[in-house]
């Protein structure tokens, strides 16, 4: 009975890949939002400045995308998300001192 089993023929190269891609978006996502969350979690909830939370969530940025072997595409989000957290503090410094100088 067991000898009239065969082995299924079929190519699943292209499952192989979807399901590789899938994990690696998986991965990509988690660590963009566990740094977005930290980034957060220090400014909001620990009182620290927006500097040294954004150089604390880069370290641990650029930590784990080593650790998990990222692409280009990951160092290019990080860098993104940096620049766009300058712009953002650096704006809002600024309005915080036209508010403050007017009084």
């Amino acid at each position: 009975m067991a000898e009239d089993y065969t082995r299924g023929q079929m190519d699943i190269t292209h499952q192989h890949d979807t399901f590789v891609g899938a994990m690696k978006v998986s991965v990509f996502i988690t660590i963009l939002l566990s740094l977005i969350v930290l980034y957060l979690t220090l400014v909001f909830a620990a009182g620290q400045g927006w500097v040294s939370a954004l150089i604390v969530s880069l370290i641990a940025g650029g930590v784990s995308g080593l650790v998990l072997k990222q692409g280009a595409l990951y160092w290019f989000s990080l860098g993104v998300l940096a620049v766009i957290t300058v712009i953002s503090g650096g704006v809002t410094m600024l309005i915080a001192g036209m508010m403050a100088g007017g009084q």
